[in-house]
């Protein structure tokens, strides 16, 4: 997978809140855990539910997984693989000539993906755009010709084989900037967008 990198902090994700496990009292008296519980929130919370589930759900309130803890936070799900394993949608065909034109290469089979859930994803990896296998995932900022054609030649060299990266921690290999498949990406990008499209004649 390979990616144009964001600065550290547009990459951040914000916390998110999770329900406890085992829970569902919350969700029915409608305690919203972003919300402060309030003392007539917690008695009408014990009436409902009883003492033990209250106080499971205030120490899950004040808990804070670290090192120490001795347990891992829940596991949250990578919008990722989500995006990967959705369809996309092929390049529109005047795009699709013009890249094609200017990389010489036939992308028939790239699949974009693009939208919300794109976009969480570039983000969650530092990305604009990434791309694995056919695949090609735009980010915030990511929409413009020069960050498709680098993308475009990563579909290229995957085709050509394995690529390296770096797992992430999280089972993803992400490429670094300073790895050659990434400088020959933007360095073909470059090249390939700063004259007009090539004309291919018929013969």
């Amino acid at each position: 997978m390979h990616s144009h990198e964001l600065s550290r902090d547009a990459a951040r994700a914000a916390p998110r809140a999770r329900p406890l496990p085992g829970s569902h009292a919350a969700a029915t008296m409608n305690i919203r855990p972003d919300r402060m519980i309030t003392p007539d929130n917690v008695l009408a919370l014990q009436r409902f539910a009883g003492n033990a589930a209250v106080a499971r759900s205030l120490e899950g309130e004040r808990h804070r997984h670290d090192e120490g803890c001795g347990h891992a936070p829940a596991v949250q799900r990578s919008a990722v693989h989500e995006v990967l394993r959705s369809g996309g949608t092929p390049l529109s065909g005047p795009l699709r000539a013009e890249m094609e034109a200017r990389l010489g290469a036939d992308f028939s089979d790239v699949r974009i993906h693009s939208g919300l859930t794109a976009q969480r994803s570039a983000e969650e990896i530092g990305a604009r755009a990434y791309t694995s296998g056919s695949h090609v995932v735009i980010g915030t900022g990511g929409t413009d010709k020069h960050t498709l054609a680098h993308e475009l030649t990563h579909v290229i060299q995957q085709r050509q084989g394995p690529v390296s990266g770096t797992d992430n921690g999280s089972g993803l290999r992400v490429s670094d900037p300073g790895d050659r498949f990434e400088r020959a990406a933007e360095d073909n990008a470059r090249r390939v967008m700063a004259g007009p499209v090539p004309v291919h004649t018929e013969q």
